[in-house]
């Protein structure tokens, strides 16, 4: 896929907006300029929010919006700067003041020192820069600072830390904009849609586990290294070669990847099983689910239609994991890998039966209860499961089977995911702040929320769609019994997003 150029995306940003584009934010800069002038130094919290709404408010289509950042932007970033609302008024005294040079002094001073102000970070701060002199100065949160740089292509990446960092983004911004004759009033639109179509040219959707050529028969050669397996997977390799040897030097065949959710149990076992597998066709994927039973996974009897009598008969059926047990015991040089998806989901117990016993015996076989027909499982057949431990039923896996199987940890990780973030190219550094925040409220729970869930875009409407209607809803359960701590979470986040997005 290419990555679409400026003035492409600046006509398709344009076309979605609509001819009233910059008019209507124009307007809206007008009236919060006139807000300003009017109450500066004197502003109430209710002033605060409204500034931040009409600030927010532009239209798309000529119908009127208030999104034009993500309402964490203005709404929330208020919310806490107003707690201290005697410092928040005299720094906008500065910042709406007469002198340009003490103005820009704050901004430096505030963004070297965040709790010199709190809550107000660097889009508060750069949207009244903005509102002084949009000509000159820039709104520098991580969307335009990430689109700057994917439309320059320069390598340093900007940052809200000091002001002549700000300095920097302001003159290059101006630059750009000059360039491809961008009005002030387009700039955060344009780039951060240009920052978007430069994640999904690299991103897009979830990739499939790495494809291998085909192997000459007899050989466990492989195409993916566990070098690749833990760089796809953002893990240490050496992580990666221990799960390798447990799995084939030992008697074990077969292990459960177990932690909460959104720590890539499912991803991680698809690449394993990938680089284990002689063959991409020899990898399977099957999902259990509470009515998955042994008649589905080993043999059972199903019904037939008797095309004489129109009666029915009843045939021996062998399940999915038998199946695979014949294709494989066919070709003893090949090793084949069964994926079990969401494990603890069926009463494994029954769906196992026998099993529990040839698992750990590979060598020994027995009667199978419809078929009669003796079984086995080869030793080159290896079976990878997932169990999301978020619902504590991990300890309720029954221990017999428990203890015939490795169990692979995986869980929140601030490294896999900053190790992501590096491989797409992407300095940003607020999907780890709210990252860090989450884990360091949730604590050691093991059903912390993973990484994974922040493994998207890092503009701050995608992050706050992430907590709004992933994250907050699973910590909603786990505190089911407290509210009071995920209402203060949520706030913190939303802060932390106003702050930074």
């Amino acid at each position: 896929m290419t990555t679409p150029s400026v003035r492409e995306v600046l006509e398709q940003v344009r076309a979605e907006f609509g001819p009233r584009f910059v008019p209507a934010r124009v307007e809206a800069e007008d009236e919060a300029r006139r807000l300003l002038d009017d109450r500066v130094g004197r502003m109430t919290h209710d002033d605060f929010l409204e500034l931040g709404s009409v600030f927010n408010r532009h239209e798309v289509q000529g119908v009127v919006k208030r999104n034009r950042f993500a309402p964490a932007f203005t709404g929330y970033s208020i919310l806490q700067a107003t707690e201290r609302i005697d410092e928040l008024n005299e720094a906008m005294r500065v910042l709406w003041g007469p002198s340009e040079d003490d103005a820009l002094t704050l901004v430096g001073d505030v963004l070297r020192t965040r709790n010199r102000l709190p809550g107000a970070g660097s889009s508060l701060l750069t949207m009244m820069m903005y509102l002084r002199d949009p000509d000159r100065f820039g709104i520098q949160i991580d969307a335009t600072m990430g689109g700057l740089r994917v439309a320059t292509g320069v390598t340093q990446q900007y940052r809200a830390f000091s002001g002549e960092g700000y300095a920097r983004f302001c003159d290059d911004l101006l630059a750009w904009r000059r360039e491809w004759d961008v009005a002030p009033q387009e700039h955060d639109a344009v780039l951060t849609a240009l920052l978007r179509a430069a994640r999904q040219n690299t991103v897009g959707p979830e990739p499939k586990p790495p494809v291998k050529g085909g192997g000459a028969t007899g050989s466990h050669s492989t195409s993916t290294t566990t070098a690749e397996v833990a760089f796809a997977c953002h893990l240490p390799v050496e992580t990666v070669d221990s799960w390798v040897a447990a799995l084939t030097a030992g008697r074990l065949r077969q292990a459960f990847f177990h932690g909460p959710p959104g720590t890539g149990k499912t991803w991680v076992a698809r690449h394993l099983a990938a680089h284990l597998a002689t063959s991409p066709e020899h990898v399977r994927l099957v999902q259990f689910h509470p009515a998955f039973s042994y008649e589905d996974f080993v043999e059972g009897l199903r019904p037939e239609v008797n095309a004489d009598s129109g009666g029915l008969n009843y045939t021996v059926r062998p399940g999915l994991f038998r199946a695979l047990c014949v294709e494989a015991a066919a070709v003893p040089d090949e090793r084949f890998v069964l994926v079990v998806d969401e494990m603890n989901r069926a009463d494994l117990a029954a769906v196992f039966g026998e099993l529990l016993l040839l698992l750990e015996y590979r060598r020994q076989t027995v009667h199978l209860p419809y078929s009669h027909q003796p079984f086995g499982v080869p030793d080159n057949l290896l079976l990878l499961g997932t169990m999301n431990t978020a619902d504590r039923s991990l300890a309720l896996v029954d221990f017999a089977l428990r203890r015939r199987f490795h169990a692979f940890g995986l869980r929140p990780d601030r490294e896999v995911l900053r190790r992501w973030y590096e491989a797409h190219d992407d300095p940003s550094d607020l999907p780890l702040r709210v990252f860090d925040l989450i884990a360091d409220r949730v604590g050691e729970d093991p059903a912390a929320p993973g990484h994974s869930y922040w493994m998207d875009s890092n503009d701050g409407a995608t992050l706050e769609r992430t907590w709004t209607f992933q994250v907050q809803p699973y910590l909603a359960e786990l505190w089911f019994d407290r509210p009071e701590r995920l209402e203060e979470l949520d706030r913190e986040v939303r802060l932390l997003l106003g702050e930074g997005s």
